[in-house]
């Protein structure tokens, strides 16, 4: 019939013309296929490093990635920032060298991360079968990484790429976070199995620039780790995110409501010597908090009161402080620290308010008459004295009376007889604390005293000081004045009366 023959000769020129179709529709479907595998490694990425990917865009030559890969170092490692005339300095000989000033390099204290780098990328269609990502960009933050290195490091990104690699992005985000990166660009001293005195050296124009910016970053990161981590109280045993928590300067971590309770009770019953890191190793060391703990743990009227507090607790264990002596003031002054060719020469007497501004000398507390002129007399102990030495009716009595005032005279007799007494009855009754000067009164008990005021352990009986570990000892040994007078008993005193007890009929 026509129609088939017809048919036939339409159909046989096409026989031997390539399948195009075919060879389009398995491109379309590779394009799929690595559109797929894009998306299921952009996933698996976000996944692991989710601060790492910024953005990823879909553009007419492909996705649009961009990457921000922190760089950690462990163990921690210094950093030395050389500036690059002294990088190059074997280059030249010492007759051309230049003698313009030369940045001196600089070391950080260990870090344990550097500023982040900064990679953007563009995934082709056919990426990750047949074509590698293209690097658009690639810096350092703060421009720490040497730029005489970006050339290589971005050869040696792109030389990780296999055709049959499934993706490269984790390669090489690893890459950079690991710090794997310094080692291949010999950018580290020693190698990453080997961290004993390993340093980073960088070359940078400005060390003295990038040196706070590096330890800045590694303060964020430090704390930004441990915001996130969680720890066990010491106190309540309750384990909390590191954002709920104070970190103290020994390293020991506590919830900051614990703490904060703890420490606003010590402050309020005025027991400062508390004020510190509860942990059992602490507080046998007496490790006590300082300012910058104390003022992220409580209160501000707290802080004023603790503040307060310490400078009490030094003024009372300073055996020198007297006050000053101007009646309006009253300031208490500490005792000045000498040199030891100062100290025996005088100086050791003169005091300085540090409120009203006067100078003085601590023995007289009279106006400071230099180191070598004695104490002068008061003038009313001049007259009480004279007074006193002249008999019952004598004439010069009655003129010193009419001089100063027959009331004034009695008044100042009475305070002189009241200090002479007082220092009889507190060297008969009392023992001074060798420490401080502080007078101690023995009621009842041993003769093993420990000062309240500066902590000095001591003997009541002769004021010898004792030592902390032993100070038995000194009532222990043979020979000594004290050996066996730990105890001082009265004739009759250790004799118990007996009574007789009447039972009742059982």
């Amino acid at each position: 019939m026509f129609l088939p023959d017809a048919m036939s000769s339409l159909v046989a020129p096409f026989e031997n013309i390539p399948h195009v179709y075919d060879l389009c529709t398995q491109e379309g479907n590779g394009q799929e296929e690595c559109a797929m595998m894009q998306e299921e490694e952009w996933e698996v990425l976000k996944s692991i490093y989710p601060d790492v990917c910024v953005s990823n865009d879909a553009g007419p030559s492909g996705r649009t990635i961009k990457l921000e890969i922190p760089v950690e170092l462990s163990p921690a490692q210094n950093v030395t920032i050389v500036p690059p005339q002294l990088n190059t300095h074997h280059q030249q000989s010492a007759s051309h060298q230049s003698h313009t000033h030369v940045a001196c390099p600089t070391t950080t204290n260990p870090l344990t991360a550097l500023p982040p780098f900064l990679l953007a990328l563009i995934l082709p269609p056919e990426y990750p079968l047949h074509t590698p990502p293209r690097i658009t960009a690639l810096a350092s933050t703060h421009t720490w990484f040497p730029s005489s290195k970006i050339r290589d490091l971005h050869a040696l990104l792109a030389g990780m790429w296999t055709s049959d690699s499934q993706g490269i992005l984790y390669s090489w985000v690893e890459f950079l976070h690991s710090g794997d990166v310094l080692d291949s660009l010999n950018l580290s001293s020693s190698t990453r199995k080997n961290q004993s005195a390993s340093t980073i050296t960088i070359v940078n124009q400005s060390p003295s620039t990038l040196l706070p910016l590096l330890e800045s970053h590694d303060a964020r990161a430090q704390d930004a780790t441990f915001a996130e981590t969680s720890y066990p109280c010491a106190i309540c045993l309750s384990p909390y995110k590191g954002r709920h928590c104070v970190r103290l300067a020994c390293a020991h971590v506590f919830c900051r409501s614990c703490l904060s309770d703890f420490w606003g009770s010590c402050i309020a019953e005025g027991d400062i010597g508390r004020v510190g890191c509860p942990d059992p190793a602490c507080v046998k060391a007496g490790h006590e908090a300082g300012e910058d703990d104390v003022v992220r743990v409580v209160q501000e009227e707290e802080v004023r009161r603790w503040k307060w507090l310490r400078t009490k607790r030094a003024l009372e264990r300073d055996p020198g402080m007297i006050h000053c002596p101007v009646m309006f003031c009253q300031t208490p002054v500490p005792s000045p620290k000498l040199s030891e060719e100062e100290d025996g020469s005088g100086w050791e007497r003169l005091r300085t308010c540090p409120t009203c501004e006067s100078s003085f000398c601590a023995l007289c507390r009279r106006t400071w008459h230099g180191p070598i002129s004695e104490c002068p007399i008061r003038v009313t102990d001049t007259f009480v004295q004279e007074y006193l030495a002249l008999s019952e009716g004598d004439v010069r009595r009655a003129e010193i009376e009419r001089r100063w005032g027959r009331a004034n005279v009695r008044r100042l007799v009475e305070k002189h007889e009241d200090e002479r007494k007082n220092r009889e009855w507190m060297e008969k009754s009392t023992m001074g604390c060798p420490g401080c000067g502080v007078h101690v009164q023995k009621s009842v008990g041993c003769n093993h005293m420990t000062c309240a005021k500066c902590k000095q352990h001591f003997c009541y009986r002769c004021g010898e000081r004792l030592p902390p570990t032993e100070p038995y000892k000194h009532f222990n040994t043979p020979g000594l004045g004290c050996f066996s007078k730990l105890f001082d008993y009265a004739p009759g005193e250790d004799e118990m009366e007996w009574q007789e007890i009447e039972f009742g009929d059982i």
